[in-house]
């Protein structure tokens, strides 16, 4: 349990320290994304490929992954599992929402019109980072021993990660710190549900996730 308590300890205070310096119009948030901006933005010519990738990680997209995971790891009889991944992005999605309605933050200038609404957090950050943290942290040490390929899938899915973080700010779907605070709230939150969940499915199912 001591990995969910530090990512909690470790996501709450820089999603906080994100939002709050958004909703106070910190001078300091301007010159973050302005940087990483332009350095996502410094290798042009890639407006198709991103997006691409920002399909595959659309929040829609990310229930179907969530559901593919969830269905197998049911018939593999790993209930509790797959009632985690449900619950995790589910709830996340939700209070994303909310969280959207009450910063109530403008897109950059320059997004496509299909990406209407609020730009912070990042719903397609938020989703997949939910996805992966959770398959980094609860599921691979459940269901792989070898440490040195836990290791190779952890580095390909946060690769993966970053990949789409830098597609939602590549197509000015959101500014870097709406991407950064996504995925800082995703670490915080799989850590939150993990932690409540883990005394509820002791006494349903008598398992320890």
């Amino acid at each position: 349990m001591k990995r969910f308590k530090n990512s909690i300890y470790v996501g709450l205070p820089i999603f906080l320290i994100l939002a709050v310096s958004i909703m106070l119009h910190a001078a300091w948030i301007n010159g973050f994304d302005s940087f990483f901006q332009g350095l996502v933005k410094s290798i042009s010519g890639l407006q198709g490929l991103m997006l691409k990738i920002t399909l595959l990680a659309a929040p829609k997209v990310d229930l179907v992954w969530m559901l593919l995971i969830a269905v197998i790891l049911w018939l593999k009889k790993m209930r509790p599992l797959a009632t985690s991944i449900v619950i995790t992005l589910v709830s996340a999605d939700a209070v994303g929402w909310i969280i959207k309605h009450i910063v109530q933050r403008a897109r950059p200038v320059q997004h496509l019109a299909i990406d209407d609404g609020f730009s912070f957090p990042s719903g397609h950050t938020l989703g997949m980072g939910i996805i992966v943290i959770w398959i980094i942290m609860i599921l691979l040490p459940k269901v792989m021993e070898n440490r040195t390929y836990r290791i190779w899938i952890d580095v390909v899915l946060i690769i993966w990660l970053v990949i789409v973080m830098c597609s939602r700010v590549y197509v000015y779907a959101h500014y870097p710190s709406d991407v950064c605070a996504s995925v800082a709230f995703a670490l915080m939150w799989v850590g939150i549900v993990e932690l409540i969940l883990h005394k509820f499915v002791k006494k349903l199912w008598n398992i320890d996730m």
